[in-house]
């Protein structure tokens, strides 16, 4: 195995890695709003303005931005670009 080849190897594997730490990351974000939801006190238009679910939706926001990104990055390392 060549030298470029195992690094790209490495890169792949620390790609889909990551992933999986931000998609882990997503799910917890979206178990808050989740929760926030399912709370009776929160059945009004107040859920879309609690603080904790404005941050939640940001973190899935930046997350799935990460993850297709990687998965991008993962894709041309495949094809060899």
């Amino acid at each position: 195995m060549t030298e470029e080849l195992q690094r790209s190897v490495r890169a792949i594997h620390d790609l889909e890695r990551a992933t999986r730490l931000w998609e882990l990351l997503r799910d917890n974000a979206q178990q808050v709003i989740n929760e926030s939801n399912a709370d009776p006190e929160n059945q009004d238009d107040s859920v879309e303005t609690d603080p904790a679910v404005v941050k939640a939706r940001g973190v899935i926001a930046a997350c799935n931005t990460y993850i297709i990104a990687a998965k991008t990055r993962i894709d041309e390392l495949e094809r060899g670009n």
